[in-house]
């Protein structure tokens, strides 16, 4: 199988391998340094590649691909592709493929083996930062990894995804995008920087933004991305170049472990506890969202997770997140939030120029209609906008949560079955 994409890929990347990314990157000969292929379910297979998109040690990213199978290692030739981009800190294939982690709940339940069962070719792609091994305690290369480097290389990822959905000298045509939460921001990014490639260069038909925006026009928003923007400049300016994530892991351990223990992090409450009132606690002041939406006692502390199963948001708190991240990718998504001219602001210079379909999908008890902004900022004419409410206005802070759109009991019909809808209607 490796020796069969490299052939492809090699010969796709003579045609569409100019203008992707940067001029360091188009340099660089993209090479995979590691394929493997797994059933997930009847004829869904799910494929992952190592690529190595530059030279340095950490220069590389994850391609992801779930897709039907004719026969075992020959994917079915579909009409219609997606790509799904991880939020921050986190991997494609936990968010999106959670049977992988979970195996208490039922195998298809992911809206990826979803949308691949319904005849949707669907990709992914981890960020190089969260290839970074946990032993690592030099972070200086991640100084300038920020949303303009996730953003180069999520054109390499389409470009290859494009290059293998295809032949090696007519590759496939444009990818609808799709994420949650950072992975939505990506989505714009990469559409905004797609508007500035040759027509037949571009790699993005239509996006599908879930419970994030990128731009934003409440000045309470603004002035809270004003604020991180100079508490993330400090940190760069004292030489903390990455965020540590391990202690989440912890935290969704014992959980799992050791329920009834006492947390680490409150005394006040059990491991167990713990876990849930970082799944329904608002998690920003001036956008006050949550996780997952929760059943509460009459002191407020919640007691269960209404739409998501509690084991599930215990095993993403044990096994989503990357050990570290870039501290730059907050400056550039700072700038971009604090809404004043700035250098570091560059990833949305041209997102009133995105013009392609736009489906956005939000929560009422998550980032909710503080989205809608971003896309009405776009040139798009084909905006969708769907708000998954299912308590009244009162009850915002129990409603359906910003992770429930793909870990929520009732997703598959909520959000996947009308995000499948409208990726056919958008043929």
């Amino acid at each position: 199988m490796q020796r069969l994409f490299t052939i492809v890929f090699s010969a796709a990347l003579l045609l569409i391998g100019g203008a992707q990314g940067t001029p360091a990157q188009n340099a660089y000969p993209w090479t995979i340094q590691q394929a493997e292929r797994r059933v997930l379910l009847d004829d869904i297979a799910y494929y992952k590649f190592v690529v190595s998109v530059g030279p340095g040690r950490y220069d590389k990213i994850a391609i992801h691909r779930v897709v039907r199978e004719v026969h075992p290692q020959q994917p079915a030739h579909l009409s219609q592709a997606v790509m799904f981009f991880a939020g921050e800190p986190t991997y494609f294939a936990t968010l999106y493929i959670e049977p992988l982690i979970d195996q208490t709940i039922p195998r298809d339940h992911s809206i990826a083996i979803f949308l691949a069962k319904n005849d949707i070719d669907v990709w992914g792609m981890d960020y190089r930062w969260a290839l970074v091994p946990e032993e690592t305690t030099d972070f200086r290369f991640m100084r300038t990894w920020g949303m303009t480097t996730d953003v180069a290389d999520a054109q390499v990822a389409l470009t290859i995804a494009r290059a293998m959905r295809g032949g090696p000298f007519e590759p496939a045509g444009p990818l609808f995008l799709a994420g949650l939460s950072y992975g939505a921001q990506i989505s714009y990014a990469v559409a905004a920087s797609d508007t500035q490639r040759p027509a037949k260069l571009r790699n993005v038909k239509a996006i599908i933004p879930m419970d994030e925006g990128l731009v934003y026009a409440d000045p309470a928003i603004q002035a809270e991305g004003c604020d991180y923007l100079d508490y993330a400049r400090g940190l760069i300016a004292s030489g903390t170049y990455s965020y540590d994530n391990r202690s989440l892991w912890q935290m969704g351990q014992l959980a799992i472990s050791d329920p009834q223990g006492i947390s680490p992090s409150d005394s006040t409450l059990t491991n167990y506890q713990f876990a849930l009132v970082v799944a329904t606690s608002p998690e920003d002041e001036a956008m006050p969202w949550h996780f997952a939406g929760g059943y509460f006692d009459n002191t407020g502390m919640p007691t269960g997770l209404r739409y998501t199963n509690v084991h599930l948001w215990n095993e993403l708190l044990a096994h989503n997140e990357t050990p570290y991240n870039p501290v730059f990718v907050d400056v550039e998504g700072s700038a971009v939030q604090c809404g004043k001219p700035d250098p570091d602001a560059k990833v949305a210079a041209h997102l009133n120029e995105v013009s392609v379909p736009i489906l956005l999908i939000e929560a009422a008890g998550g980032f909710s209609h503080s989205s809608d902004y971003t896309a009405t900022f776009t040139a798009s004419h084909d905006v969708t906008i769907r708000n998954v409410q299912l308590l009244s206005d009162a009850q915002q802070s129990e409603d359906y949560g910003h992770v429930d759109l793909l870990t929520g009991y009732n997703a598959e019909y909520l959000v996947w079955q009308p995000i499948l809808e409208w990726i056919k209607t958008h043929r």
